[in-house]
């Protein structure tokens, strides 16, 4: 340890040149892996994050071709067994089956809009398996701010505005009337509800209040069925109570894929289903960009990898010139060593501590060095990309103190095989012979 320590200080420019080596190897590889890290980071949060999905609803209006005065065939359900059978297909890890309809309510005044009768008073209901994964809920246009999402297991609840609650003093727990409605338009032009006199009526229980992100723009110049704080969510039972779906028959359903990169194949997979028609059912998909955005993201991991191969092969072929030149010039000093009698091993171990502790004084400077320059890349390479600007800086992980040391222990571990195998040529030979070498 002594000797170690005595030489360095003795021969301190050769001990800064190494420093600076080890210290610049360091570096390089710890920053192109903590980019690397970060990216892959990134690639995981989209997988997890993204909305994959891929909807399958009824084909509805004419046929192209068909004569206005033909009497079209009613639109076909997506049924349970469908859906049933499509959530077999590995990759789908959950689905929402929804209908639409139009109800009204004693108990509530809708917001009155653009052309509106005296019973105009209804809004729009959607039944849903599970509100939490509706797409208007996951893209935070629509947020839940008071109780909580309707689930498979509900029967007769409701979610309705945060609009709707204050105008009729509605909170978590009430009980509110719905019954069916259809809107038509009477001879003054004005919208109106057909099924006003029904004495069908189900009660319902408020469960969830929720607010828009969105400012319904034109929502004077609408009947009050198309305004969207008269939008209300239920379970699928209450909607097949109120006579507005059948039980076990929906107009669309929504299958939500694990990983992104796995919905084209699952696509095809649907489409080529006998038990779907689809001269009477349309599939759309979403991948959330994520093709677009992996692309970027892709490229930026393939010029990191190349870059950290580069600089690997570069720095062990410097770093082995570097040792092999350090150990020429140390030949008399081992000869010296055996002849006095210390044991290559000792020789051997000696240069080898002299190496660790420069190592060790490289690896915090650049550990301090690379903890600060890998946010500011992080931001130069990855956060102006385009396609990547929706993540937000708050996606970038870092690499933990653990992980850069466990970075800094395989990179010494390196440069000791290499400084073994250039030491192992010399301290082999006997004292005579290096010696006489010398003369």
């Amino acid at each position: 340890m002594n000797r170690a320590a005595l030489y360095l200080v003795r021969k301190k420019g050769k001990s800064i040149t190494l420093f600076i080596l080890i210290f610049l190897i360091a570096t390089f590889v710890a920053t192109s892996l903590a980019l690397l890290y970060t990216t892959d980071g990134m690639s995981r949060f989209m997988r997890e994050s993204i909305d994959g999905r891929i909807e399958v609803r009824q084909l509805l209006g004419q046929q192209f071709g068909q004569e206005e005065d033909a009497k079209s065939d009613p639109a076909l359900p997506i049924t349970a067994a469908n859906i049933s059978q499509i959530m077999t297909i590995p990759g789908i890890v959950e689905y929402n089956a929804y209908t639409r309809g139009l109800a009204s309510s004693r108990d509530l005044a809708f917001r009155q809009g653009f052309g509106s009768s005296e019973t105009d008073n209804m809004g729009s209901i959607q039944g849903v398996r599970d509100s939490a994964i509706l797409t208007d809920f996951r893209n935070q246009r629509l947020s839940l701010i008071e109780g909580r999402h309707i689930t498979p297991t509900d029967n007769n609840v409701v979610l309705i505005s945060q609009t709707l609650a204050a105008e009729n003093d509605l909170t978590i727990g009430d009980m509110v009337e719905l019954r069916p409605a259809e809107m038509g338009i009477n001879e003054a032009g004005e919208a109106e509800n057909v099924l006003e006199d029904t004495a069908l009526c189900v009660p319902a229980t408020v469960i969830g209040i929720y607010t828009s992100e969105e400012v319904q723009i034109n929502a004077s110049l609408l009947p009050s069925a198309f305004i969207a704080t008269n939008q209300m969510f239920s379970d699928h039972g209450l909607m097949v109570r109120l006579e507005l779906a059948t039980q076990g028959e929906y107009e669309a359903a929504t299958f939500h894929i694990g990983n992104p990169s796995e919905l084209p194949g699952i696509v095809v997979e649907i489409r080529q289903m006998d038990a779907l028609d689809w001269d009477n059912f349309f599939l759309q998909h979403s991948d959330g960009d994520y093709m677009r955005i992996s692309g970027d993201l892709q490229t930026v991991q393939n010029l990191l990898t190349i870059l950290l191969v580069a600089i690997c092969i570069v720095s062990i072929a410097i770093l082995t010139l570097i040792l092999i030149l350090r150990m020429r010039g140390r030949i008399h000093e081992v000869g010296i060593l055996l002849s006095v009698g210390l044991r290559k091993r000792q020789i051997w171990g000696s240069f080898l501590l002299e190496i660790i502790i420069i190592a060790v004084l490289s690896f915090l400077v650049s550990y301090a060095i690379t903890s600060a320059l890998v946010p500011r890349l992080n931001q130069s390479l990855l956060a102006d990309l385009p396609a990547l600007a929706e993540l937000g800086q708050h996606q970038f992980q870092t690499m933990s103190p653990a992980m850069y040391a466990l970075v800094y222990l395989l990179i010494l571990s390196v440069i000791l095989g290499t400084a073994y195998i250039t030491t192992r040529l010399k301290i082999r030979l006997k004292p005579k012979q290096i010696l006489s070498k010398m003369s």
